[in-house]
């Protein structure tokens, strides 16, 4: 009797949890949410319309969606047609039917095409497709202001205010006009720009007047604005006697790409000191645009890769009087 009593306890004692266990997974069966969400796209935008273009914009309208949610944007596809690398997806707001596209392309074709999305990800078909050319662009940029400054008797200081254009990130390209003549850095008239917005004119005449010009042209449609004209008055010399040639002309550093560094001693002229003196890198015969320090031992050029390239330095002084070249340097450059 007393056996059966001690079994009976510990039978119940044992039970207890196992009822407890099965209590608790009753229990979360019975409170498992029994919501399926929302799975109803909004209505299709219809009758995608374009109602007005420019040269850098197209305008389109369209017909709402509905969602059951009440809740949801449009998302208009902008494909530029010739190419793709400036394809875009704008998302609009569920109040707004109209959107101009900005910054597009000048004289290009575009589709277009608008569908709605609601806050649960449901997407709506996609609209009507809507096409358009941009304008091409015919507006010339502003007109650049033109200052000059003579630094000596060959050596004049242009510079000039900064043009913009109607179209964004399309300006600009500016040329140099000497007594009416477009110049160009290879008949050794322009020396490499100081900036994008100045230039030094060397080997000009001592004693000389003349007059200038800058034109300002953007990138699509070749529209030009012309500055002012300017003309300004060499200072006299006397100095006919040329620098001697720059020595030890060599590479510091090939960064690859046709980017090299190049060194050399600097040279003395019978009347300006070193500090006066300008140095040219010719590159194959042809004078290198870029600026040119008065160090001498550290300056950057290009070359052209995958072949050999004949450097060589001349030294100008304040009058105008180019040295003999350097010996030159030939360098194998290599491709990118």
């Amino acid at each position: 009797m007393t056996t059966q009593r001690r079994l009976s306890r510990l039978m119940v004692v044992i039970a207890m949890p196992a009822l407890c266990v099965t209590f608790l997974i009753s229990a979360s069966v019975i409170s498992a949410p029994t919501s399926k969400g929302d799975k109803s796209a909004p209505t299709t935008p219809t009758n995608l319309t374009v109602t007005s273009i420019t040269d850098s914009t197209i305008t389109l309208v369209w017909n709402p969606s509905t969602d059951n949610s009440g809740k949801f944007s449009y998302k208009l596809r902008i494909n530029n047609l010739n190419n793709s690398a400036y394809n875009s997806l704008a998302t609009i707001s569920q109040s707004q039917t109209t959107y101009t596209a900005r910054y597009l392309a000048t004289n290009s074709p575009y589709t277009f095409t608008v569908y709605a999305l609601d806050g649960a990800g449901n997407k709506s078909a996609d609209s009507n497709t809507a096409s358009a050319n941009t304008l091409a662009d015919t507006t010339a940029p502003s007109t650049p202001v033109l200052e000059a400054a003579v630094l000596a008797p060959s050596k004049i200081q242009l510079t000039w205010t900064k043009a913009f254009d109607n179209v964004s990130n399309n300006c600009c390209n500016y040329g140099i006009s000497v007594n009416g003549v477009r110049i160009t850095e290879n008949i050794n008239w322009a020396a490499a720009p100081a900036d994008k917005l100045s230039v030094i004119i060397r080997h000009l005449t001592p004693a000389t007047n003349y007059s200038f010009s800058v034109s300002a042209s953007d990138y699509s449609g070749g529209n030009v604005a012309t500055s002012n004209t300017v003309n300004a008055t060499t200072e006299a010399s006397n100095d006919t006697t040329p620098p001697s040639p720059p020595n030890n002309l060599h590479l510091v550093r090939d960064d690859g790409c046709a980017e090299v560094w190049l060194g050399w001693d600097q040279t003395s002229d019978n009347t300006d000191a070193q500090s006066e003196i300008d140095y040219e890198i010719f590159v194959n015969d042809i004078l290198s645009p870029l600026p040119v320090s008065s160090g001498i031992s550290f300056d950057f050029v290009y070359g052209t890769a995958h072949g050999d390239n004949v450097f060589y330095i001349k030294a100008v002084d304040s009058s105008g009087n180019s040295s003999p070249p350097s010996k030159a340097i030939k360098l194998f450059l290599w491709p990118c």
